[in-house]
C-alpha cells in the first residue's frame, strides 16, 4: 500500500482519528482541512461551543453554506453517543 492509498488521520489529543471522527471535512484527503473533531462528548460540546459562539476567544471559521449541515452531524453525533450509553 502506498502512502497515496493509506488512511488518512489527524492527531488530536495524542491520538490519530479518520475524517469521520470530525464534524468538518472540507477535503477528506488533506487533514489540515478538517475541524471540529466529535469522537466523544467532550469534543462535541467543544464543536457546538465552536459553531453556535465565540470558543475560547474564537468562531470557527465554515462557509455559510455548509454551516448547517456541519451543525446537523455534531447533533447526529451527539445522540449516536448518548444512545451507546
Amino acid at each position: 500500500m502506498s502512502d497515496d492509498d493509506a488512511i488518512k488521520t489527524k492527531d488530536v489529543d495524542g491520538v490519530e482519528h479518520a475524517a469521520e471522527d470530525f464534524a468538518y471535512v472540507p477535503d477528506a484527503e488533506k487533514p489540515s482541512t478538517w475541524k471540529l473533531p466529535i469522537f466523544d462528548t467532550h469534543h462535541i460540546g467543544g464543536a457546538l461551543a465552536a459553531m453556535t459562539s465565540d470558543y475560547r476567544g474564537h468562531r470557527v471559521e465554515i462557509p455559510e453554506e455548509d454551516r448547517d449541515a456541519v451543525l446537523r452531524r455534531i447533533l447526529d453525533r451527539k445522540a449516536e453517543l448518548e444512545e451507546g450509553r
